[in-house]
């Protein structure tokens, strides 16, 4: 659709109408001092609406009462993409009242986003003024259907699985990905796919029309589907004593017939075989030991499913006391909320012979004392933590040194003052970043930061350096630009600096390309080792963040362009984590590297939509890759060669074959009730950011080993206990936008936002 454009006649209008309330039309300051300049968004005019695909001009100007019409040197304009509540760069600063940009037609796929410009007036005292300008989508619902309807048949929507039918709202013009499978199974039947209705074949695209449009996928009747294997879990005590028996018992049940017999199993041996529900087993066990228990069911077609393991621990006969204590959590509540000032944090316990002591903990750290005597109880001040997610635990001792399994409650506390946990302080390392995207730390302590528009800056002993590293010719529309550096293990001894940007040299594309240090700044040319394939229209989802391994190899995150189908495709490096030798040559034992040719042979890890950032843990080398969500999910993946995790198939806790499921995942809203889900009560909408803290920094023990991660959106840093099942604690509020972390060599946690350098570290 086309912009309307106001007339020059009522841009000077309303120019001179607004100077008119400040200081006169035609007057001068009227001796108040300088009166502040009055800018005039022109276009997009107020009201205009977008499509994808649409090109959006904008013009504007300004007059300031004692400079007159001031020149394009003096005005400065942006635009950003606002989704939900959070926002994404869309254009970067531009100086002059006029430019344009291109509305993606791939990209984010929701409907409740807008674009806001910006202009900014600056007059000859320093004196400025912002004026904004909205401009909303057009929307129209697309329906995705099936036929015969009522059969429970599934289709894909943008490469995720939908049951159809479904209906969806989106931004007209946005291209969608339709999908249907070749054959499913659904209410006991084969179904084949046959035709779309739009004449589209079995897996096409389309752009969203501009008016409510539903695509139906018409399926033929193959027939009955084929037998169905059952399914069966198994429970059992996880204690135990020689000569006495042991009850077990399984649950299963067939969707399309009937379950014939559960055995149970000791590791390969059966135990003995049940026939009839409810299955069951009194096993009396032989020798002590620790013990690997799994039901196996069969179906009456032969079909056979296998239960997760369970361990039970056997004591030897006749032995003293072996019975753990029992504990029980009573305060506070399982996902209590509110929680503000002092806590008490109470516990019940029993055991057969006596409890000695029970003791409690906040985010895997003592409270105080264990308590020897019942009421069993601690104090814990909420405000020592940062307000958000904690978990608080107690756990039994008897005198015979048997310990109880913990007992544990998911809590927020709501300290609104509370940003960060007691003894720690934030400063601001360094000021002064424009549109920060990552950044690394070399052994003498300069940190190198990555700025969007291209410059490669140096921050040295806390003062941002005013030449840069190395200036870039980049495109950084969207979240195009200077997206990723590294430095080599050996850059003490050969200084060489690795970033990855996009460049418009042969093709819009994501380069790696290395420099050589001299100091402060790039000695000598640019040594390109990696072309990436040409980007699509799509600005967003490039990925970006680039780290040395620990054997040597350098690893780069790519995102899947807003094409999902790449995440998946083996013969395409996007959606992946590449690997490369130092020279960007391909490491001949990557995972596919015998089965591929090209540029994918570097392929790592794939089923990722956009790992903004990931980290290298010193020492093992464990990967942690943060993949940012779409509609629902934030991830932390481990890092797995030849590993796929999912997308667009999945996003978040999956069970899906040949899927390798998130670490932890949040999600993009509250559950209901607040804290109940996946991710309890963090969420977020973009995972940006992420650092394993080692065991020997200068955080207090408690504090290390762990892994720290960010959210962009939601201005925070939030801490997985790794020696702990990874629970997930709030650990810090930041102001603004937090894009990468690393744990510097003074053991404090930095954190990078869009504008600054921050240092989170004990006194």
């Amino acid at each position: 659709m086309a912009l309307r454009h106001a007339g020059r006649r009522l841009l000077a209008a309303l120019a001179c109408l607004q100077v008119l309330f400040i200081a006169g039309c035609g007057g001068g300051s009227g001796g108040d001092g300088n009166q502040p300049p009055v800018p005039v968004i022109a276009s997009p005019a107020e009201g205009d609406t977008f499509r994808a695909g649409d090109r959006i001009d904008f013009s504007g100007q300004a007059n300031d009462p004692e400079d007159g019409a001031l020149p394009d040197s003096a005005l400065t304009w942006w635009a950003e993409l606002h989704h939900d509540t959070h926002t994404h760069p869309f254009v970067q600063e531009t100086t002059g009242g006029s430019g344009g940009a291109d509305i993606p037609v791939r990209g984010e796929t929701s409907d409740n986003i807008w674009y806001r410009f910006h202009l900014r007036a600056t007059d000859s005292d320093g004196r400025s003024v912002t004026v904004t300008r909205d401009v909303q989508p057009q929307k129209s619902q697309i329906t995705l259907a099936a036929a015969p309807a009522g059969q429970g048949l599934q289709l894909t929507l943008d490469g995720q699985p939908v049951d159809a039918p479904v209906t969806l709202s989106g931004v007209v013009g946005i291209e969608r990905d339709l999908g249907a499978p070749a054959e499913q199974v659904a209410n006991g039947r084969r179904w084949t796919f046959s035709h779309w209705s739009d004449g589209g074949t079995r897996n096409h695209t389309v752009s969203t029309p501009s008016a409510n449009t539903t695509y139906t996928a018409t399926y033929t009747d193959a027939g009955p589907a084929g037998n169905q294997a059952p399914s069966v879990s198994l429970s059992a005590p996880a204690t135990g004593t020689v000569g006495m028996p042991v009850s077990l018992a399984a649950t299963a049940g067939d969707s399309d017939g009937s379950v014939a017999s559960v055995a149970f199993l000791e590791s390969s041996n059966v135990l003995g075989t049940d026939s009839s529900a409810p299955y069951s087993l009194n096993w009396t066990p032989t020798a002590a030991g620790s013990y690997t228990l799994r039901a196996r069911a069969t179906d009456d077609d032969g079909a056979t499913t296998t239960s997760a393991s369970v361990a039970i621990e056997i004591a030897p006969a006749g032995s003293n006391d072996t019975q753990a204590p029992s504990v029980t959590l009573t305060a506070p509540a399982q996902l209590a909320t509110g929680l503000t000032g002092s806590l008490t944090v109470r516990a019940t316990a029993s055991d057969n012979v006596g409890v000695a002591r029970v003791e409690f903990q906040v985010d895997g750290m003592a409270i105080g004392a264990a308590d020897t005597a019942a009421p069993y109880q601690a104090s814990l001040d909420t405000a020592a933590h940062a307000r958000g997610q904690h978990v608080v635990r107690a756990r039994a001792h008897d005198a015979a040194g048997n310990v109880s399994a913990w007992a544990s409650a998911t809590v927020r506390f709501d300290n609104n003052t509370a940003d960060l946990p007691q003894g720690f302080i934030r400063t601001t390392y360094a000021g002064g970043l424009s549109n920060a995207t990552a950044f690394a730390q070399a052994p003498d302590g300069r940190f190198f930061v990555a700025q969007q528009g291209g410059q490669l800056r140096v921050v040295k002993n806390g003062a941002l350096l005013s030449t840069p590293f190395v200036q870039l010719a980049v495109d950084s529309s969207g979240e195009r630009g200077l997206i990723g550096v590294a430095l080599h293990p050996d850059f003490a001894s050969n200084g060489w600096v690795y970033v990855h940007y996009t460049t418009t040299q042969g093709g819009t594309r994501n380069r790696i390309s290395r420099f050589v240090a001299n100091g402060d700044v790039a000695a000598g040319a640019e040594t390109v080792l990696v072309n990436l394939p040409d980007l699509s229209s799509a600005t967003n989802h490039n990925g970006g963040a680039m780290h040395f391994g620990s054997d040597g190899k350098l690893y780069v995150a790519v995102g899947d362009n807003a094409d999902s189908a790449h995440a998946q495709d083996l013969d395409h490096p996007f959606g992946k984590i590449l690997r490369f030798n130092d020279d960007g040559s391909i490491p001949s034992d990557n995972p596919f590297y015998g089965s591929r040719s090209g540029l994918a042979r570097a392929i790592w890890a794939y089923g990722l939509r956009n790992p903004f950032t990931f980290a290298v843990q010193a020492g093992t080398g464990r990967l942690h890759i943060n993949d940012v969500g779409q509609n629902t999910w934030e991830e932390v993946n481990v890092g797995a060669p030849g590993a796929n995790y999912g997308w667009p198939q999945t996003e978040g806790p999956t069970g899906a074959g040949g899927v390798t499921a998130p670490l932890f995942a949040y999600r993009h809203s509250d559950t209901s009730p607040p804290g109940s889900g996946a991710g309890g009560f963090f969420t977020g909408f973009a995972i940006a950011g992420g650092a394993f803290y080692p065991a020997s920094g200068s955080f207090p023990a408690g504090y290390r080993n762990s892994y720290y991660f960010a959210d962009y959106a939601s201005n925070y840093v939030g801490r997985l206990d790794l020696a702990n099942g990874n629970a997930a604690y709030m650990f810090a509020r930041v102001s603004g936008n937090p894009v990468d972390l690393r744990v510097g060599l003074d053991g404090a946690l930095y954190v990078l936002t869009r504008g600054s350098l921050l240092r989170l570290g004990v006194p």
